[in-house]
């Protein structure tokens, strides 16, 4: 705000979202009326995960990996392959249901020496869970 000026709310809970308005005196004769919109979410609890050795063969180890966000508001589920993103794990071998929470993938032995990791969050917080492949594919779950 005007200034560097801030205002510190503290114990905030859910219901206290809202449009909340300010008057800021600027000068005597100048006010600045300024309007705001707080929304208060809660902490995303650890991600439930589930793991499921499909077929593991000398060419391919085939799993599906599982992760849910719970508690209450949206949650949103990404995942990550080592360092890399969703969208540049490759064609072909990973595939993920419409709602985000599973992934299926189909790698090569030699490729499984990766983790993946879930994150679910909102825009609070977030919670990351890990899935070593190569423990799995060697007849873990």
């Amino acid at each position: 705000m005007f200034n560097a000026t801030a205002l510190r709310l503290r114990e905030l809970q859910r219901g206290d979202s809202g449009v909340f308005g300010a008057r800021i005196k600027l000068q005597p004769a100048l006010v600045d009326d300024q309007a705001f919109n707080l929304s208060v979410y809660e902490s995303v609890p650890s991600p439930r995960t589930r793991s499921q050795l499909l077929a593991s063969t000398l060419e391919w180890c085939n799993l599906t990996l599982q992760c849910q966000g719970s508690g209450r508001g949206a949650v949103n589920v990404t995942w990550r392959r080592d360092s890399l993103g969703w969208g540049e794990l490759g064609p072909g071998r990973h595939q993920l249901s419409p709602d985000g929470t599973t992934l299926r993938v189909a790698l090569p032995p030699a490729a499984t020496n990766a983790t993946y990791a879930c994150t679910v969050s909102n825009p609070a917080d977030h919670k990351v869970a890990l899935f070593d492949l190569q423990s799995l594919c060697q007849g873990g779950g």
